[in-house]
């Protein structure tokens, strides 16, 4: 199964996170939230 889409840990450099679009990862890459920061559950919204 597929995850989907979302901001994920990128496998390339773990330290940023990269949208997933359900497919394929696209170039959007964004530094991630200290956790209890930003929106509730849900994520942010996507690129």
């Amino acid at each position: 199964m597929t995850p989907p889409p979302g901001w994920y840990r990128d496998p390339s450099a773990p330290h940023l996170e990269r949208w997933w679009d359900g497919t394929a990862w696209t170039e959007h890459r964004r530094i991630p939230e200290p956790a209890g920061y930003g929106p509730a559950a849900g994520g942010a919204p996507g690129p």
